[in-house]
């Protein structure tokens, strides 16, 4: 069995989240013939192949990138030419390089459309990207979402719900681990809370609401002795960084783009996570998941998204309005005054996390979807067959 991933870009590349759910595909698959086609992350470096992680990576030239898109004509050839003997072309959605190559009929094999995101934010471009986006749809065999708010609240996806699975994202097993090590041994008492974000600073992650609702929580008069800190980095982070020193704050840590293993620390210090995003751009939130991996609670925001379907309000944390400076200052405050409710949320987010997305979880449903549309390949197959006898 052969799979062929498509994307406009992959690790070490600033891949994100669709990127470790890529290389969570992949290492549920190890032993069968794997590829990726993506871009390369600046239009000056030539097409070349490699490899990460024991898989096949080609890395397209673009010409240029046009509203985060970068635009490919060797993307095209590529897949044409690696798809050609692919039992599954799975397409992370959006990147309409990949809509062009459906549109063409450039793909072979089954195709499955992992829709990670809408397109709505693009407001000028999206009444003309809508109909290409629809024959993509059409033309799936499977379309894969994180959540079943993200099918709930998609008018699109709606139409092709007969279609539509939801398979959740995972954590890695390293954060499993790393989650299961420290809540055996953690038993440290501090003084000051820490609330942590993590992150690319853009738009529809919300951090200005972040800080002004911190900056709401450090003026009450007896307000918890708490620490911010910003794990990431992106467009918006210098003028992040104004807000915090116009408000005078005090206790707020930019701490930039970080590795894995200090990422890791980051958690394992933070009393609690906050995902404060505004926009059902922000679909799902693997950080989410690896904060609860380490018992520790959410505020999140009840966007019409996966976002809230992840970590549950007064389960495992505490959901607020989208860019509610008031709501998000009371809810930072409350976890911040009650250690006993931190500790119940987080104990409740660690089991959920175990039960609901760990690598074997995703992995074993992914085998089922996939066995299922090979034994429906093999039956229409078959069926042909006969017909043609029979005629």
């Amino acid at each position: 069995m052969k799979i062929t991933q498509l994307f406009k870009i992959y690790w070490p590349d600033n891949g994100g989240g669709i990127a470790k759910v890529m290389e969570s595909i992949a290492d549920a698959f190890e032993g069968c013939q794997q590829e990726m086609i993506v871009c390369q992350d600046d239009r000056h470096k030539k097409s070349a192949v490699d490899r990460y992680k024991g898989i096949q990576v080609h890395r397209c030239r673009q010409l240029f990138e046009c509203v985060s898109t970068p635009l490919s004509l060797d993307f095209l050839y590529k897949v044409k030419r690696c798809t050609s003997d692919s039992d599954f072309v799975i397409y992370h959605f959006p990147y309409p390089m990949a809509d062009f190559a459906v549109l063409l009929g450039m793909y072979s094999g089954r195709l499955i459309v992992w829709w990670h995101c809408g397109f709505e934010q693009y407001k000028r471009l999206a009444p003309f990207y809508r109909p290409l986006v629809k024959h993509t749809l059409k033309k799936a065999d499977l379309v894969l979402v994180s959540s079943k708010g993200n099918l709930k609240h998609s008018a699109l996806l709606r139409k092709y719900q007969g279609k539509c699975r939801v398979i959740p994202f995972c954590v890695s097993d390293e954060c499993m681990l790393r989650g299961m090590a420290y809540a055996a041994k953690h038993s440290v008492q501090k003084n000051k809370i820490t609330i942590l974000f993590i992150g690319r600073l853009v738009w529809y992650k919300g951090c200005d609401v972040l800080i002004k609702a911190f900056a709401r929580l450090q003026a009450k008069m007896q307000a918890p002795d708490c620490r911010l800190v910003i794990v990431g980095s992106g467009p918006l982070e210098q003028r992040l960084k104004r807000l915090a020193a116009s408000l005078r704050l005090k206790d707020v840590i930019f701490a930039g783009m970080v590795s894995e293993e200090e990422k890791m620390k980051w958690l394992e210090q933070c009393d609690f996570l906050v995902l404060p995003s505004v926009s059902k751009a922000e679909a799902f939130a693997v950080v989410q998941i690896e904060a609860m991996a380490f018992g520790k609670p959410v505020i999140n925001t009840r966007l019409p998204s996966g976002v809230p379907y992840v970590s549950l309000d007064g389960v495992t944390g505490i959901t607020v309005s989208p860019g509610s400076i008031r709501e998000l200052a009371a809810a930072m405050q409350k976890l911040a005054e009650h250690d006993c409710l931190r500790k119940q949320y987080g104990e409740n987010a660690r089991k959920r996390v175990q039960k609901k997305y760990t690598k074997q979880v995703m992995a074993a449903k992914y085998r089922q979807l996939f066995a299922q549309l090979l034994k429906e390949t093999a039956y229409g197959a078959g069926k042909s067959k006969n017909e043609k006898k029979e005629q």
